[in-house]
Order: structure tokens, then C-alpha cells, then sequence
């Protein structure tokens, strides 16, 4: 939440900004970097908005809750990004290449973008900061939370920030080239450049959150560490199938079906599932729902017969 609000209010200031630059200016990059920033500071609406909607009880109607209203709300903000940052900034070097016109006014331009890129490294800075003590806090360095976090909220910020910091950089880059050589197509290609970054940021975006609104498992060594789990309870003979998923960035379901020891009783049953299910959540915090079916297997053979559900 805390990065969020830090990047959506930095990229607020950064996008009137960049409307002035790219008003006094004429720079296409200027203008394709406005459109940028309009499209991050919408999109921190979004993740908002997931941060508060995912928070909302189970109902008749979702009964497992409401936790992917993170992945939904990232996806949409992968597509904003696209739809509008991308887009856009490639059509502005489009027209800028068969209208080619010099910047004006090039000081003011640097001046914006440099305090553009002090307002963007401290949102970054910030989600950085963020991310890290969320790694530590897991036990993980950053680089592995990085890669196994199914928190699209987090990489959402910390992508887009990264898109920003490259974007500006570009901008600079064709407006400087612009002038120094006379060449008002290097404007062209700066906003061009800029188009090429934020339609890899999308899609990258896109396929994470798509993964996990598909129902993205949990990372194999929680699954691994599910499965010890389940066979070393004494009455658990093997783990027949094990599946998860998650519902939310730190919410996991599990439906596994195991075998169990023959002529337990009822009450036996019952007290294994539920020792079991403490054991799950002991090595796995995150796990949130447990389904667990116990299954007789005929000898030599792998198919679950006559399962009973306990939960």
C-alpha cells in the first residue's frame, strides 16, 4: 500500500510536468513521457483498488473469497499500460518521423525531466525498499522474492518505475541528439524507444497476472514442503494427488487426497485430517484452505476409489 501511494502521488506531480515540457517543447518524446505518466498514475488507481477490494469477506456468491481481485486489477493495469503508454507513444513517433519538426525550448525540457527522474527514483526507491524488507521478512533475498512473489501489485510498481526511470532517459536522449545535430527525427525515435519499452512492460505484466487468474500453483518447494508434511503423519501411507493454488498473493489452497492406514475408525479419521491440516499450515503460513480427501487405492494400481472429503 505504502508504494503505491508513493508512486501515485510522484507520478501525479511527474505527468503535469511533463504536460508543460511537452507543451513548451513541441518533443514528441516529452509528449509520449506525459501519456507514460498519465497511464502510471491511473494505474496506481487500479492497484488500489485491488488492495481494497481483495480485502472483502467470502460471500454465497465467492465463497472462496475475493483474494484475485490483486491479479484482476494487475491485468487491467498491464493493459492501461499497453492501451494508452504504448500506444500512443508510438504513434507520436510515428507522426513525429513523417512530420519531423525540432524541439523548442530545450532547457525547460531537461529541467522537467531531471526532477522527473529525482520524483521517479524515489518511488522506486521506496517499492524497493519495500520489497526487500517483505524478502527478508520471508527469508528469501530479493532476488528469489523477485522471482517466486505472487504479488503482481509489488512488480507492477517496481516495472513501471523501471519503465519511467528508461523512459526519461530516452526522451532526454532524443532531445539532445534533436539538437545537437539538427536532426528532429532522434525526437521520433527517442518517443518510438519509449512505445518499445512500455509494450514489453505490458506484456510481461499481462502474462504474470493472466498465470495467476488462471490459478497459478504455489512455488514447488512450498508444494514439496506440503507434501513431507502430509506423509509424515504416522496414519498417512502416501500422498495420491496434491493441488494448489492461489487466491491471493498470500492466500494458498490446497485439495490434496491421501491414503491412509486400513481399519482406522471414523474418529481416527477425523483426528489425522485434522492434525494434518495443523502441519500444513505450520510449514506453510500462506496456506489459507485445505481439502483433504482420503482415498483407499486397490493394490497395484494408482486410481483414487470411493474418496471421503474432510475439510
Amino acid at each position: 500500500m505504502l508504494a503505491v501511494i508513493g508512486a501515485l502521488v510522484a507520478n501525479g506531480l511527474i505527468t503535469i510536468l511533463k504536460f508543460i515540457g511537452a507543451i513548451i517543447t513541441g518533443s514528441s518524446g516529452m509528449m509520449a513521457e506525459s501519456f507514460h505518466s498519465l497511464a502510471d498514475t491511473t494505474n496506481q488507481v487500479f492497484l488500489l483498488l485491488g488492495l481494497r477490494f481483495f480485502k472483502r469477506p467470502p460471500s454465497e456468491k465467492h465463497p472462496f473469497g475475493y483474494g484475485k481481485e490483486r491479479f484482476f486489477w494487475s491485468f487491467i493495469a498491464a493493459i492501461f499500460i499497453f492501451g494508452v503508454g504504448a500506444t500512443f507513444a508510438l504513434y507520436e513517433g510515428f507522426q513525429k518521423l513523417t512530420h519531423p519538426h525540432p524541439p523548442e525550448n530545450v532547457f525547460w525540457a531537461y529541467v522537467i525531466l531531471g526532477i522527473s527522474f529525482v520524483l521517479e527514483a524515489g518511488s522506486i526507491g521506496l517499492a524497493l525498499y519495500q520489497e526487500i524488507k517483505e524478502a527478508h521478512h520471508e527469508g528469501l533475498s530479493f532476488r528469489q522474492y523477485l522471482r517466486e512473489s505472487k504479488d503482481p501489485t509489488a512488480k507492477t510498481v517496481l516495472f513501471e518505475d523501471s519503465a519511467a526511470l528508461i523512459g526519461i532517459v530516452l526522451a532526454a536522449l532524443g532531445i539532445y541528439l534533436s539538437d545537437h545535430y539538427g536532426a528532429a527525427y532522434w525526437d521520433g525515435v527517442a518517443s518510438m524507444a519509449i512505445g518499445v519499452v512500455l509494450a514489453i512492460v505490458a506484456f510481461v505484466l499481462a502474462r504474470i497476472s493472466r498465470g495467476l487468474l488462471l490459478g497459478e500453483a504455489a512455488i514447488p518447494s512450498s508444494v514439496e514442503a506440503i507434501r513431507k508434511a502430509i506423509n509424515a503423519h504416522p496414519n498417512v501411507n502416501d500422498v495420491v494427488e496434491l493441488l494448489t493454488m492461489h487466491m491471493a498473493p498470500k492466500q494458498i489452497l490446497v485439495n490434496a487426497h491421501v491414503n491412509l492406514k486400513e481399519h482406522m475408525t471414523n474418529a481416527e479419521i477425523v483426528e489425522t485430517i485434522a492434525e494434518v491440516e495443523e502441519q500444513i499450515k505450520k510449514v506453510e503460513p500462506k496456506v489459507d484452505m485445505i481439502f483433504l480427501e482420503a482415498a483407499s487405492l486397490i493394490p497395484g494400481d494408482n486410481r483414487e476409489v470411493n474418496p471421503k472429503h474432510f475439510g
